[in-house]
């Protein structure tokens, strides 16, 4: 199964999801992705 957590270091309105998931590779985790209308970045990794 895949775990999401909202990304620490990302800042700014997510916009695309390879930012979010290398920003995310960064924190430990093995991708990301933008979630909602206000642009979050979620990282993504399996748990």
């Amino acid at each position: 199964r895949e775990c999401q957590s909202q990304s620490h270091r990302y800042k700014g309105a997510c916009v695309h999801d390879t930012n979010c998931a290398s920003v995310c590779q960064t924190e430990g985790f093995s991708g990301g992705k933008c979630v909602g209308f206000r642009g979050r970045c979620f990282c993504t990794k399996h748990c």
